[in-house]
């Protein structure tokens, strides 16, 4: 195995939008998996009423490429004028998962990746449910303030989910240091990343010197795209499906071409799951639909296509499984380890 530390790789903006649907397991080691940057996507009037869902209480990323971009891109939104995006490189993300060594009480992760429970009730999505957020600032205290509201709106969202199917829930811990010198966390947080999830303490690390915000200045929901991913890897973990996926990786060769396409089936189904939640705090009036289109093009630039190591998938790929969660809110339209893999290429 590789020392710990795949990291995100970054990607100039989006020209236009497009597209469409297309822990580690060890005896003593930890295995790192790279995330990418969620986005928000317009939806329309779905609503997934919560009387459907148990609430009862559970128990218990690399260097950027170096290829240069014009700095005069702009995508003109469907709704409104045209937006500039960022013309420097973008964020990128990693995520480690460990298998913790005691069962807690109660329900269990299901080792299983096509065949986990997260996926039994074809009726299952996320409720909509409106989310206040504080006013960001880039400063640690109104960083974490933030990264906290939105950890709780996905706890809100997603435990019912889990619950639902007899899987444990748990709500990550949260760290937002000013530098990722001082990211230090149980997977370790050498190299180059913007944020990272580690299972070995269900963390989502929030550097603040890594995401960018001199690029992003107050666009508070790139910034939520890019937790509401990291989220997505925590649901994985917790669930059972990121164990038996490193688990397999490692088995069939962590860069071998069976490795490399289950790599890009977690990070895909990460960014559907993203997708779910992103449709949902639109319906529920939280992003706006220029917000949200505006994240949803930068997702269709995000995949492996200037990459020389194809775990996270082509661009088209990386963008339409965000869309295929956004369209749909629906875990089970979520499932990539039953897709063919000229989807998830």
């Amino acid at each position: 195995m590789p020392p710990p530390g795949y990291y995100g790789r970054p990607y100039p903006p989006p020209r236009s939008g497009g597209g469409a649907v297309g822990a580690v397991l060890a005896v003593l080691f930890v295995f790192v998996v790279v995330g990418g940057l969620v986005a928000f996507a317009t939806m329309g009037g779905r609503d997934n009423s919560s009387a459907s869902y148990s609430t009862s209480t559970p128990s218990f990323t690399y260097t950027p490429p170096t290829w240069a971009t014009s700095t005069s891109e702009t995508a003109t939104t469907a709704r409104s004028t045209t937006t500039p995006y960022p013309s420097t490189t973008k964020p990128y993300y990693r995520t480690t998962t460990v298998v913790p060594t005691t069962k807690p009480a109660g329900p269990q992760p299901v080792a299983a990746t096509a065949a986990n429970p997260i996926f039994d009730d074809h009726n299952s999505g996320l409720i909509n449910i409106s989310c206040g957020y504080p006013r960001w600032g880039s400063d640690v205290a109104s960083a974490t303030a933030f990264f906290q509201a939105a950890k709780s709106c996905l706890d809100r969202m997603w435990q019912p989910v889990l619950v639902a199917q007899n899987l444990p829930f748990s709500s990550p811990t949260v760290s937002v240091p000013a530098s990722g010198a001082n990211a230090a966390s149980p997977c370790g947080s050498s190299g180059s990343y913007a944020a990272f999830y580690c299972s070995a303490n269900n963390t989502i690390y929030m550097p603040l010197d890594h995401i960018q915000t001199e690029v992003y200045g107050d666009r508070w929901y790139v910034y939520l795209g890019v937790f509401a991913h990291e989220y997505g890897h925590h649901v994985q973990a917790i669930s059972g499906i990121m164990s038996k996926m490193s688990r397999d990786r490692y088995n069939a060769g962590t860069n071998s071409a069976a490795g490399l396409e289950l790599s890009r089936r977690l990070e895909l189904e990460a960014q559907c799951f993203g997708g779910m939640f992103i449709s949902s705090s639109e319906v529920a009036g939280t992003v706006s639909n220029d917000q949200a289109y505006y994240v949803k093009q930068d997702n269709y630039q995000r995949g492996d296509d200037h990459s020389d190591v194809r775990d996270h998938g082509a661009n088209q790929h990386y963008g339409a499984w965000y869309a295929q969660g956004e369209d749909n809110n629906r875990t089970w339209m979520c499932n990539t380890w039953n897709s063919p893999s000229d989807s998830v290429s």
